[in-house]
Formats: C-alpha cells, structure tokens, sequence
C-alpha cells in the first residue's frame, strides 16, 4: 500500500492520460536501461519507450506517423499512437489493454506487452523495485534477486497479463455457479474469446436456467497468479437483442450473412457485454462490437 501511496504522489497529466513516475528500474539480460523518458505508469501499466525496450531485445523499430512498427525476425508488431488496435505479422489484428501514447515526444508502450511479444519473460523484485527481463535464449543469472513470490504484487497492480488470460476450467466454473447459486441447472459450458485476438484472453461461458427457470449466461474468469475465479459478466439472453438483429444491422452496412465467419456474445470489459462479429469479403476482414442490450455498434474495424 505504501508504494502506492509514493507512486500517487508524482502523478501528472499529459495530452489527457493521467500517468505517475513508476520509479522503477529495469534490466534487461542483466544489464540496465537508462531511458531517456522516465518508465511511467497510466491505467495501472507500466509504459517505457518503445525504441529503448525493443531494441534491447533485439528488434528494430519503424515509425510512420501515427504508426510504430515493431519487427524482430518473422515477427512484427503494428502499433497506432492512441489506438487500442495493433496487429501483427500476416494481418493477424488485435486489441491492446493500454494503447501506446506520447509522453514529451517519446513513444510509450506497455513494458511487458513488448517484452512477451517478443519472446521474453518478466519478473519483478518488490525489494529494489527492479523489472528485469529475460529474452529466450539468456538464461543468465540477473544482478538483481527476485523472489518468487513477488511477482504478483507487479502484475496485479501495474501490468495485468497480456495474453492469454484464462476462464477455469469447466468443473472449476460448474462448481463455482452452482455454488454462488448464479445458475440452478447447466447446459453447456465453452470458452470465449473477449476481444478480437488470435493469441489473445477468453473467458468460461456457462449457459444455463437460474432459480427462477429463466435462461442466463455467465462469463468466469481466473487469475492465472492467485487462482481466483471471478464474474466477468452475466445477461439474460431475452433481454439484449438477438442474433438475427446483428445480423440485419450488418446487412444494412452491405455485409453478408454468408460472409460472417463468427459471431458470438462475450464481456468486452466486466459488465460490458457486447456482440463480437467477424466477417470476410472479397479480400477485407470485418470486425464488429455491437452493444448486447441496444444493438449500437462500439467497434468497427476494416482491415484490408
């Protein structure tokens, strides 16, 4: 709680994004980084400059404003000032917790973000307040200790996992509904992705009646450090609108049923409950989020 408290302390606004000082060092391989920009934190993350981190590990980096291109081997990661969509090599899209942004004329992203896109590991030693960082290959003892245990206070306050988070496994989420009497009788149990991702985070659907015999889905997720399992999200399926709206609503933005490759219902955000479409046509890819209860579309990407 005390780091908290110092960290709170410094905190700034820059172009709209609140960010403190994360005071913190960070080592790669052993050896440390100086940054020319300060690591912050913002929406409970730690940001450092792209170039510094990438390159460190390996990889170069491109810059076409608003975009970064991050390449190391056949891997390349496009990111968009601002943007929570990045994608990666062969147009493979996603959506990222905390889009990069510009803190005095740097670019910041997620510390941890680029690190495990790359191959990396993270740890982090509460002790010295040290992120250090391992790349695949460099199994050498770090100069700083880190304890084991500590991990979770880093990933939990500043950098919740990038990819892939978990839902339980389905005895795990059968026995947690029935016994937090969020469902009397189960029918089916699967997994769903919560964003747009192709190595991304998915949640435990269970689809089922409550006690009072009406139909209700449940969205489970499980912190991967703690092992706790908690509610995503819930909605009564006669309540928001149907499949066959979504798919009239698209037809009308001239997309095709027959073209829709997936289409299904999952939390964007806890309590945030939304339509996920993809589509293809011709030689585009169609991403929709369409509000469960409205209809209204909150997300529409066109890749081409």
């Amino acid at each position: 709680m005390a780091f908290l408290l110092t960290l709170s302390l410094a905190s700034s606004a820059i172009a709209g994004n609140n960010y403190c000082l994360a005071n913190a060092k960070v080592f790669v391989n052993g050896k440390q980084l100086i940054f020319d920009q300060e690591p912050i934190i913002t929406n409970d993350r730690i940001l450092v400059p792209v170039r510094a981190i990438a390159e460190s590990l390996g990889a170069t980096v491109e810059w076409q404003d608003p975009k970064v291109t991050i390449k190391k081997g056949a891997t390349e990661i496009i990111l968009t000032i601002n943007s929570e969509m990045a994608q990666r090599e062969n147009r493979k899209i996603f959506f990222m917790e905390q889009p990069p942004i510009i803190v005095n004329g740097r670019t910041m992203v997620s510390l941890r973000f680029v690190a495990e896109a790359l191959g990396a590991s993270v740890a982090w030693d509460d002790n010295t307040r040290a992120v250090t960082i391992t790349s695949n290959g460099d199994f050498t003892a770090s100069n700083q200790p880190i304890d084991e245990g500590a991990g979770d206070n880093y990933y939990k306050l500043y950098d919740p996992v990038i990819g892939p988070d978990t839902g339980p496994i389905p005895e795990e989420a059968r026995k947690y509904v029935l016994e937090h009497r969020l469902l009397k009788d189960i029918r089916n149990i699967q997994y769903v992705p919560t964003r747009f991702l192709e190595f991304g985070s998915y949640d435990t659907m269970i689809s089922g009646t409550d006690e009072s015999g009406q139909e209700k889905l449940v969205w489970l997720t499980k912190n991967k450090y703690t092992g706790e399992i908690s509610v995503t999200g819930s909605v009564f399926p006669d309540k928001g609108i149907s499949q066959e709206t979504v798919i009239s609503t698209l037809e009308k933005k001239e997309i095709k049923k027959e073209s829709i490759k997936k289409i299904y219902i999952a939390p964007y955000e806890k309590n945030q409950i939304y339509w996920f479409v993809i589509a293809e046509q011709g030689d585009k890819k169609y991403y929709y989020c369409l509000d469960f209860y409205t209809g209204d579309i909150i997300i529409e990407n066109i890749v081409t």
